[in-house]
C-alpha cells in the first residue's frame, strides 16, 4: 500500500516556524547555497530514537479510529478481540519487539520493516507509489523556455547538492517560537553544545532538530529491481546526471574533476545539443520497463544486462546524480500537467530513480520521486532550496557556449527485450487511463479567513473531506493522513486518522444543519478539531498505533503466528485506504499529485492559501467513485463550514 508522507509539520503548526537556511556565512553565488553557522549534522547523533507506545495505548487508538467506521455493535464485539489481543499475543509480540529495539539502536523499530514493506511489494511504481510536487512557475521571462528553465533548475540543484555533500547545508529545524529562536546568535550558541548532547541543548531552547538521515539518497541513488525484492543503491561521488528527450538517453557532467559545479552557460550548452540530438523519438525504449511490474521489470534487466555495453549504459543511468527529462508536451490545464507529471509517458521516464526532475515545452517543471528511499520532507527541502536559488540567479545567455562533453546511450535489445517492451507499454497506458482528476479552487474560505475564525486549518480540510465523503457516498471511510516522524532518529512517517466519533457527530449535524444552530454546529466542529490537533500531535510525537501494530503483525508473520485481530475483517477494512489525503504548503509548490491508494479509492491533496482553498483529486475510473461529483461535494462542504463561521 502507498502511504504518502507528505505532511511537512511534526507538531501541529505553521511551515512558518521551520528553518532551513543561513543567513550568515552565505557564500553568494558560488557552489554553494549558503554556509551554515550550525554543522549540518550537528544534532544527527544525539537524536532521541522512535519510542515504541504503550501496548495498551496503541490498543485503545486503534478502537477509538475503529468506532468510526464500524457500527456500535461491531466496534464493541471488536474491541473484545481487541483486548483478546492485547492481554494474550500481542503482549508477547510486543515484548518481542522491545527486545529487537534494544539490539537495533542505530535507528528506529519500524525502518525495516518499511523499506521491506516498498521493497519487496512487486506492483508497478508508477501510480501506485511515486508522486509529484511541481515547483512554482518562474517569474523571469526565461521560465516559460524549456531549456533555459531546465539549465536553471539543474544549476541550483547542483548548488544543494554540493553543500549538502560538502556538509554547509543547515540543519533542519522546528522552532516553537520562530520569531525569537531562528536567529544566528540562538544558532551559534547551540552550535557550541557537544554533539552527544546537542540535542538536548536544543529543545532547552524550544528547538527540535530533524532527521537527515534520508538526505543522501536525494542523489546518484535509484531502486533496483531484483525478484521478489528490490535494492536501494547508492553511487556517491559520481558526477553526471542523466536525460531523456522523447525516449533517448545521454550523460554529460554537471560537476568538474575538482568536485566543483559547471556553469549554466555549459548546463545550457548540453541541452542544446541534446535537443537537436533527439529529432526523433524512440517510443520504444527500454524507460517503459521500469513503469512494469518489478518481477517482469527484473527479468528483463538481467536479460538486459547480458550485454556488456548495456550493463554499462545501465549503471550510468543508475549512477546518476538525478534524471531530467524534457517533456515534448506544453499542458495548458492543471489536469493535464498533473498527468504529465505523475506518470507522463512511460517511454521517456525513469521511474526508479529516486529523483526525476521533469521539465515541460513551456518551462513548467516538476520532481517525480520513487518513494521507498524517503518521503516528503526531504524533497520538499530540495524544492524549496532550489526555487529560492533559481530566483537568485536566473538565466542568463551566455556571450559564448562552452563545449559540454554530451554522451549518448544506446541499447541493443532483441526479439524477446522488444516484446517486454512492448507489453510493459500496454499494461502502463491500460492502467493510467483509468485514472481520473478534478480540481477545486474554492475561494470563498482562505488562511486569513481560518486565523481570524481561530480555527486549525488542516483540522477544517479534513473535516470537510469526511462531510463531502459522507454526503456523496453515505458512510465514513478508512482515512489516511501522512504525518513524519522526522523528530527521531530516522523516523519516516505515521498515520493520522482523521475519520474519528466526533467528526462523525459533526457530519451528522451538518447533513440536518437546519435542526441544529450555528452555535452548536461551530461547538461540534470546534469539538472535532481538538480532537484531530491531538491525533497529530501524538502521530508526531511517535504516539500512533498504525506503525507500532504493523511492527506486531510482522513479527507474528515472520514466526508463523496466525492473530486473529490481524486477520480480522474489520483490520483488514481499516487499513484499505479509501481516503488518502496529504497536504503541501509553500510558495515554492505550484501543486502535487498522487493516485488512491486503493482501486476503489479517492486520493485527495490540498492546499490552504492566502487566498483560497485548492484541492486535486484522483480516482480510478472503473472504482465506483466520481472525482467530479466530490469536488463538488466538496465545495459544498466548504460552503456550510464558511456559513456556519460567517
Amino acid at each position: 500500500m502507498a502511504l504518502r508522507a507528505w505532511r511537512f509539520a511534526s507538531v501541529a503548526g505553521s511551515a512558518r516556524n521551520f528553518s532551513s537556511t543561513a543567513s550568515a556565512g552565505s557564500s553568494g553565488p558560488g557552489d554553494y547555497l549558503h554556509e551554515s553557522v550550525l554543522p549540518m549534522h550537528h544534532f544527527q547523533r544525539s537524536l532521541p530514537r522512535l519510542p515504541i507506545p504503550k501496548l495498551e495505548d496503541s490498543c485503545g487508538h486503534y478502537i477509538n479510529a475503529q468506532r468510526a467506521v464500524l457500527s456500535h455493535e461491531d466496534a464493541t464485539a471488536h474491541e473484545a478481540l481487541t483486548e483478546v489481543f492485547q492481554k494474550g499475543v500481542g503482549a508477547d509480540l510486543h515484548q518481542e519487539l522491545i527486545a529487537q529495539d534494544k539490539r537495533n539502536k542505530h535507528t528506529s523499530y519500524i525502518t525495516d520493516y518499511w523499506f521491506d514493506m516498498y521493497l519487496s511489494d512487486r506492483v508497478p511504481l508508477p501510480l501506485h507509489y511515486n508522486p509529484f510536487i511541481a515547483f512554482t512557475d518562474d517569474e523571469n521571462a526565461a521560465g516559460t523556455d524549456q531549456l533555459k528553465r531546465a539549465a536553471t533548475l539543474v544549476s541550483s540543484a547542483m548548488r544543494f547538492m554540493r553543500t549538502y555533500q560538502d556538509a554547509k547545508l543547515s540543519p533542519e529545524l522546528f522552532h516553537l517560537n520562530a520569531k525569537k529562536t531562528d536567529n544566528d546568535h540562538i544558532k551559534k550558541r547551540l552550535s557550541y553544545f557537544p554533539e552527544a548532547v546537542s540535542w538536548y541543548g536544543a529543545y532547552l531552547h524550544k528547538v527540535f532538530p530533524l532527521d537527515m538521515s534520508q538526505y543522501g539518497r536525494l542523489f546518484n541513488s535509484t531502486r533496483v529491481p531484483r525478484e521478489h525484492k528490490d535494492e536501494l543503491v547508492s553511487y556517491p561521488g559520481r558526477r553526471h546526471i542523466a536525460v531523456l528527450s522523447k525516449g533517448n538517453f545521454y550523460t554529460f557532467d554537471v560537476l568538474n574533476e575538482d568536485g566543483s559545479a559547471v556553469s549554466m552557460a555549459t548546463i545550457y550548452s548540453a541541452l542544446k545539443e541534446i535537443q537537436q540530438s533527439s529529432q526523433s523519438e524512440n517510443k520504444d525504449s527500454i524507460a517503459s520497463l521500469t513503469s512494469d511490474n518489478r518481477n517482469k521489470w527484473a527479468a528483463a534487466r538481467a536479460k538486459l544486462i547480458e550485454n556488456p555495453s548495456n550493463a554499462e549504459n545501465l549503471e550510468m543511468i543508475d549512477s546518476s546524480v538525478f534524471m531530467l527529462c524534457l517533456e515534448e508536451a506544453d499542458p495548458d490545464s492543471v489536469r493535464d500537467l498533473s498527468y504529465s507529471f505523475l506518470y507522463g509517458e512511460s517511454h521517456n521516464r525513469w521511474f526508479d530513480k529516486s529523483l526525476q526532475l521533469i521539465v515541460c515545452n513551456g518551462g513548467k517543471a516538476a520532481v517525480n520521486f520513487e518513494h521507498a528511499w524517503g518521503d516528503g520532507v526531504a524533497v520538499l527541502r530540495f524544492l524549496n532550496e532550489v526555487y529560492d536559488d533559481v530566483k537568485k540567479h536566473p538565466f542568463e545567455m551566455p556571450m559564448t557556449y562552452p563545449k559540454a562533453a554530451v554522451r549518448s546511450l544506446s541499447f541493443t535489445v532483441d526479439g524477446s527485450l522488444k516484446s517486454s517492451i512492448a507489453s510493459a507499454k500496454q499494461r502502463f497506458n491500460a492502467h493510467t487511463s483509468k485514472l481520473c482528476m478534478d480540481v477545486l479552487q474554492y475561494s470563498g474560505m482562505n488562511r486569513k479567513f481560518l486565523k481570524e475564525k481561530k480555527l486549525s486549518a488542516d483540522a477544517i480540510l479534513q473535516f470537510s473531506l469526511q462531510l463531502a465523503f459522507y454526503r456523496q457516498y453515505g458512510f465514513t471511510p478508512a482515512t489516511y493522513e501522512s504525518c513524519s516522524t522526522a523528530a527521531f532518529k530516522h523516523g519516516r512517517t505515521e498515520t493520522v486518522r482523521p475519520a474519528t466519533v466526533d467528526t462523525a457527530a459533526a457530519v451528522s449535524a451538518f447533513l440536518e444543519k437546519d435542526k441544529h444552530s450555528k452555535a452548536d454546529l461551530r461547538e461540534l466542529i470546534n469539538k472535532a478539531s481538538e480532537t484531530h490537533s491531538q491525533l497529530i500531535k501524538n502521530a508526531a510525537m511517535g504516539k500512533g498505533f498504525d506503525r507500532h501494530l504493523f511492527a506486531l503483525k510482522k513479527i507474528a508473520e515472520a514466526n508463523g503466528k496466525n492473530v486473529d485481530m490481524f486477520t480480522s475483517q474489520e483490520y483488514k477494512d481499516l487499513n484499505h485506504i479509501i481516503l488518502s489525503t496529504s497536504t503541501l504548503s509553500s510558495p515554492a509548490v505550484l501543486l502535487g499529485g498522487f493516485a488512491p491508494v486503493v482501486s476503489n479509492g479517492l486520493g485527495v491533496g490540498y492546499r490552504i492559501d492566502e487566498d483560497s482553498i485548492g484541492s486535486q483529486v484522483t480516482a480510478y475510473k472503473d472504482g465506483g467513485k466520481s472525482t467530479s461529483d466530490f469536488v463538488q461535494a466538496l465545495a459544498l462542504s466548504l460552503k456550510d463550514i464558511q456559513d456556519v463561521f460567517e
